[in-house]
This record gives structure tokens, C-alpha cells and sequence, in this order.
């Protein structure tokens, strides 16, 4: 009888497995998120904390983030990220920024369109955005595979 109920629990633990899998494939999301979050040291002067997410490990083995950037025009942050192309075939790709506020808050949220992006062999590409709005102290950069 316990031998029956482990296969019943481990044939329906598979099946959720394989459901969730399916899901993942079809998502629209980002495959790769770069953050980046304005603050300031001791001494006053304004930092850059970067961290870059791949949710797509196909994705992880294509480029690379090299670099990420952020700077003030005015009051309004600019923000930009160096890609490398780690493979020798054309990357079509699509990316966006969205901001954020001091408090973790969206800014204009879902208002940023995917932009097309294509990297040829072991080409690095730059992209920049501009903050919507001068709350805007945080970002990321999303990117993924095209629809």
C-alpha cells in the first residue's frame, strides 16, 4: 500500500513538474533583469549598486552584461548597459528599463515597449533609457527572447 501511494504522490509531483516547465516556455517575461540602484556613501557621493538576474539560463549562455551605468541630467537619471555577444550567430533580442522610486515603486508601470535588439558575433551593443520622471531612482533593464 505505501509503495502504491509514493508512485501515486511521485507520478502527480511529475505532473505538476512538466505543467510548471510548460508554463515557464510560454512566458513573455524577462529571460535576463539588470538592476541598478542610486545611493549615496558617507561622504556623499552617489553610488551604483548593480545586480544582474538571468531567469533564462539559455539566455546566460548567449551574452554577457559588462557593464551598467547610471548618471543625472538635471534631476532626471539616465541609465545605460554595455551587452556581449558570447556566440559567433546573430542574437535578436528585445529589452526595456522601467523605474522606479525611492520606496521600491514602479513609475509608469507596463509603460516602457519592448525595443529590438540584434547582436552579431561577439559584437557588444550599448542601451540607454531615460527616467519618465524624476522620482525615479532605481531601474532595470529587462530583457528577452522575441514573441
Amino acid at each position: 500500500m505505501t509503495q502504491k501511494k509514493n508512485i501515486i504522490v511521485g507520478g502527480i509531483t511529475a505532473a505538476v513538474l512538466i505543467a510548471s516547465l510548460g508554463l515557464v516556455g510560454c512566458s513573455t517575461t524577462a529571460g535576463v533583469e539588470t538592476t541598478g540602484k542610486m545611493s549615496w556613501d558617507e561622504q556623499g557621493a552617489r553610488t551604483l549598486e548593480k545586480n544582474v538576474v538571468f531567469n533564462n539560463s539559455g539566455l546566460k549562455g548567449d551574452f554577457q552584461i559588462v557593464d551598467v551605468k547610471s548618471s543625472m541630467a538635471g534631476d532626471i537619471m539616465r541609465a545605460q548597459a554595455t551587452l556581449r555577444s558570447k556566440d559567433r550567430d546573430t542574437l535578436p533580442f528585445q529589452y526595456r528599463f522601467e523605474w522606479y522610486d525611492n520606496s521600491g515603486m514602479e513609475i509608469n508601470s507596463g509603460a516602457g515597449s519592448w525595443k529590438p535588439l540584434t547582436l552579431y558575433g561577439r559584437e557588444s551593443k550599448t542601451v540607454q533609457g531615460v527616467a519618465p520622471d524624476p522620482r525615479a531612482k532605481e531601474f532595470k533593464l529587462k530583457i528577452r527572447e522575441p514573441d
